[in-house]
């Protein structure tokens, strides 16, 4: 008896091949939990994905596509010891092979490459969120504080689909392990990942320097978080580097060069010479090329480079701590704006304006 609703992608054309698919409420069982998707969010080339075959990015058709989101739990497997019926959470999309965790996929986002994570994604996690009732591994149902979040906070569901883009954030500031009171550069800094990485570096105590080439979107930042410093990027390496050292030698630096970059991007380099003896840098973005780096410098400087994809299931957990105690603000007072909530059936209008809002602190929804 259908009782849920799903909205699956058969094939990849443009505009995009999709249907509502009426479903049975699935039933878990051991290792899973059955959600009620409350919110999920949409990003903003989803609807470029599910319309272009783009190179790193493959996942099984047809499936339901969606990374993460906010429910409640309806059911679980008989090995569940601490999940309830009714409880709040956030769905974890990255997840690992329980008899291999080197094998790793973005449930409703792509599969990562390689036969085992195929295998692991088509089989099993074939289905993300954009649908009524999800099915998801056990330990990828991260519990919230409901009394702390939407009472004492006073969030919305809404609100909470961010928890995914903050914990990869966290996920390279803890890889070089930022603490209070350093100095951080993020750039470019206004994307709704980098921005994110300002939110967090900021709430563990850093001063960070956010770097971009749109002024009004870093004032926007430096005006809600504290301690940011604000440097706009004119290509110019060395004229980019004096006004990133006006603020003293950096401790570290995250970069988030979009996979939109083309060529080689000029911060990275005045980044890198704003770093002080024994700075660490972080790569988490999606630029498609090459890097190239001065070898010598960084040796002679003994600057620690480490790359990162996505985050622990700790991280994740901390992230959702420091939401709870209100170390980390989302929502409108933090500049979160929620510019667009929709039902799955209005998946296009969903894609149009997702394609609009690019930038930090904008978010799309679906509402299941």
């Amino acid at each position: 008896m259908a009782g849920a609703k799903a909205l699956v992608v058969k094939s990849l054309k443009s505009p995009p091949d999709i249907e509502i698919a009426e479903r049975d409420i699935p039933k878990a069982i051991p290792g899973t939990a059955v959600i009620q998707v409350l919110a999920a969010a949409v990003g903003p080339g989803h609807g470029y994905l599910l319309s272009h075959e783009v190179p790193g990015f493959s996942f099984p058709l047809p499936s339901v596509f969606g990374a993460g989101g906010v429910g409640r739990v309806v059911s679980v497997g008989s090995d569940s010891v601490s999940l309830k019926e009714g409880q709040l959470v956030s769905i974890d999309p990255f997840t690992s092979a329980r008899d291999d965790a080197n094998v790793e996929v973005i449930v409703g986002l792509m599969d990562g490459g390689g036969s085992k994570a195929k295998k692991l994604y088509d089989d099993t996690w074939r289905d993300g969120a954009w649908q009524t009732h999800a099915v998801v591994p056990l330990e990828n149902a991260v519990p919230l504080d409901e009394e702390a979040l939407l009472g004492k906070h006073g969030y919305d569901v809404d609100d909470l689909t961010i928890i995914p883009h903050l914990s990869i954030a966290y996920g390279a500031i803890s890889s070089i392990d930022i603490k209070a009171g350093e100095t951080v550069i993020v750039g470019p800094a206004t994307g709704q990942f980098s921005g994110a990485a300002v939110e967090v570096a900021s709430a563990l105590g850093a001063r960070v320097i956010a770097l971009g080439r749109n002024r009004e979107a870093l004032a926007k930042l430096q005006s809600t978080i504290p301690r940011v410093e604000i440097v706009v990027i004119t290509g110019d390496t060395e004229k980019d580097a004096q006004a990133i050292q006006a603020f003293g030698l950096a401790d570290a630096f995250v970069d988030f060069t979009p996979g939109s970059v083309q060529g080689e991007p000029s911060h990275f380099k005045s980044a890198l010479m704003s770093l002080r003896k024994r700075g660490r840098i972080a790569l988490m973005g999606g630029m498609g090329g090459n890097l190239s780096i001065p070898y010598v410098y960084m040796m002679f400087n003994s600057l620690e480079l480490k790359a990162k994809w996505m985050y622990t299931r700790d991280e994740i957990r901390k992230i959702v701590k420091m939401i709870e105690v209100g170390t980390l603000k989302i929502g409108k007072g933090a500049g979160h704006q929620v510019d667009g909530k929709f039902k799955l059936e209005d998946y296009e209008a969903a894609f149009e304006t997702g394609a609009k809002h690019t930038s930090w602190g904008s978010s799309i929804v679906f509402n299941p």
